[in-house]
């Protein structure tokens, strides 16, 4: 034993730089090992679950769907119409207003099959503020045809002041047909759709 701790004292003391890259190499395989080695799976529990408030209902009224015309891909997926936005109202926390003519939902069915909601449009409270709303989700498949449910990520942009609270938050939003008493469509040319803004929090 004597003569093997000599043997390697001898080869630290010759060669010094050999050495140390050996003991590197070591403790570099064995980081490896302990890396490799299996863990117990991580416990799957809510640390801060996450809350949601109903902050404002939208009816956004838009016209008969318009074709794009030429074909139907483009470099994002496969675009065949928009639907314009002509009005509608809106209601929530202290806040109240119109829909702004002008605005538009542009879906796109991407490559993966995935048809994505893609609304850009203004809306005016009723004490004169302009906000800007863009309103990108998915379409979510049903059980059957014409089942389907929508999720939104809304983002607004609002100036400072009574309504910037709108910046400062998160928020997800659901899309379905609109409740009777609450239609904004006039005639036969016009279709609602209720959107349903939830605060995350």
């Amino acid at each position: 034993m004597s003569s093997m701790i000599n043997g390697f004292t001898r080869t630290a003391m010759a060669h010094p730089t050999r050495v140390l890259a050996g003991l590197l190499c070591i403790a570099g395989a064995l980081r490896l090992a302990i890396a490799a080695a299996p863990t117990a799976a991580w416990p799957m529990m809510d640390r801060d679950p996450v809350k949601l408030e109903l902050v404002m209902q939208l009816v956004v009224t838009c016209s008969n769907p318009e074709s794009l015309g030429g074909a139907p891909q483009s470099k994002d997926g496969k675009r065949t119409e928009i639907w314009p936005i002509v009005g509608g109202r809106f209601e929530g926390k202290g806040i109240r207003g119109v829909v702004i003519p002008g605005g538009g939902d542009f879906p796109v069915l991407r490559p993966d099959g995935v048809e994505v909601i893609d609304a850009l449009y203004r809306l005016r409270t009723d004490d004169g503020v302009t906000i800007i709303i863009h309103n990108v989700g998915l379409t979510y498949p049903g059980a059957r045809p014409g089942d389907e449910h929508y999720r939104l990520a809304p983002q607004f942009i609002a100036p400072v002041g009574k309504y910037d609270w709108l910046n400062r938050n998160l928020f997800i939003a659901t899309l379905t047909d609109v409740p009777k008493g609450m239609e904004q469509a006039r005639g036969p040319s016009e279709n609602d759709r209720l959107i349903q803004v939830y605060r995350v929090y």
